[in-house]
């Protein structure tokens, strides 16, 4: 990986990567155990629950665009800057609530910090076209880190915080994401010149399905595989790391190369339905495979093509972008980035407790088959090399 990007761009990519991982590492020390530590906050329902953990999402979906834009207008850094400090103040305000209806708050307020568009456009606008996808996959695996720390620390660290200590937390880590992108360059484009909404959503609408349906699937994916990690295989929940460390880290070393292959190439747009089509196999052989190393070898072809994906089409959209209204397209692209995954959650449960992980699991391979057909054929404009 480290000979695939030039030094600045190398390292512009490590500090980013490690802001969104620090901050994504607040989010995910929490949700595995907000379930049930938020039993003992007064007022606590159930949905009153759900709501406080889907409403960031929904407030990270609704910001993206205006903090896209603001960045194109008043520079990356500092959109990044005031993103970080809310998701640091909705951490103050959910470590202090006395009731549901502030920790609802709390949560919503860090959604609105939404900073992963101005991330992603931050940096494309210091690499290579061509190295790009590197650069995209490397913020992307700070991100998976993140989560696999997050599943070996979360537990532990609950039962000695408690839930306002863990939100807490989140703020710390936020404010040491904020002193990381101080070492970031401060220039970047010059303010831009908008087109018009339609114009802007029109040719990256593709990409803005695709990954709306990613993630969605993503999270669908994760509302099954736990289950059958615990039914099927025995694998209590503290266990379940034992899977994702090997194949994430596998993956992350098939991943690098064949993006820089594919950059190179300019085949970023041709790989996106074989990476789908690799998904629909997943999801076609993951109830069925049998033994632990069968299971592992499906998972980690899962996050595989997921990293694929992940990582070449946001270096689409910045080059149909360009550098004037980079900020804005990234917010659209990552305002469905953000719907897919609240539908896939909120959806994926309510199927899986209908149609059963069996049939709810053919159905998702289903889907992303057609799609890869369908976006084989879409008349997509190319972006320059």
């Amino acid at each position: 990986m480290f000979n695939l990007l030039e030094p600045a761009e190398l390292r512009l990519g490590g500090i980013l990567a490690a802001v969104v991982g620090l901050r994504m590492l607040g989010l995910f020390l929490v949700l595995p155990v907000f379930m049930l530590l938020a039993m003992d906050t007064p007022g606590y329902t159930p949905t009153l629950a759900g709501l406080a953990i889907g409403i960031y999402g929904l407030t990270q979906a609704a910001m993206q665009q205006p903090f896209g834009r603001l960045s194109d207008r008043w520079g990356r850094r500092r959109v990044i800057w005031l993103g970080l400090a809310l998701f640091v103040a909705g951490g103050v305000v959910a470590a202090l609530a006395n009731g549901m209806a502030l920790l609802i708050a709390g949560r919503a307020l860090q959604g609105c910090g939404a900073i992963a568009g101005v991330t992603l456009a931050f940096a494309a606008d210091h690499t290579h076209p061509q190295r790009q996808p590197v650069i995209m996959a490397l913020i992307g695996i700070g991100i998976g880190a993140s989560f696999l720390v997050s599943i070996m620390l979360s537990v532990p660290l609950a039962a000695v915080l408690g839930l306002s200590g863990l939100f807490w937390l989140t703020s710390v880590l936020g404010v040491l994401a904020m002193l990381m992108v101080a070492a970031t360059p401060g220039h970047g484009p010059a303010r831009a010149d908008f087109p018009p909404t339609s114009e802007v959503n029109g040719d990256i609408r593709p990409l803005a399905a695709s990954v709306f349906l990613l993630h969605a699937l993503m999270t669908l994916f994760f509302v099954v595989l736990p289950g059958m990690l615990v039914a099927d295989y025995a694998l209590a929940l503290p266990q379940h790391w034992k899977i994702y460390v090997p194949t994430m880290a596998l993956s992350a070393i098939c991943v690098f190369p064949l993006l820089h292959a594919l950059g190179r190439r300019g085949q970023e747009r041709d790989v996106l339905p074989w990476a789908f089509a690799a998904l629909a196999l997943v999801f076609a052989l993951i109830g069925h495979s049998g033994g632990v190393w069968m299971l592992m070898a499906v998972v980690t072809l899962y996050f595989l093509a997921f990293n694929v994906l992940e990582a070449a089409m946001p270096s689409l959209v910045s080059r149909l972008a360009g550098p004037h209204g980079r900020g804005h397209r990234m917010g659209v692209y990552t305002t469905f980035q953000f719907l897919g995954a609240f539908c896939g959650g909120a959806g994926g449960g309510w199927l899986l407790e209908r149609l059963g992980p069996a049939q709810l699991l053919t159905a998702a391979a289903g889907v992303c088959l057609a799609w890869a057909v369908i976006y084989r054929w879409l008349p997509v404009t190319r972006p320059a090399r």
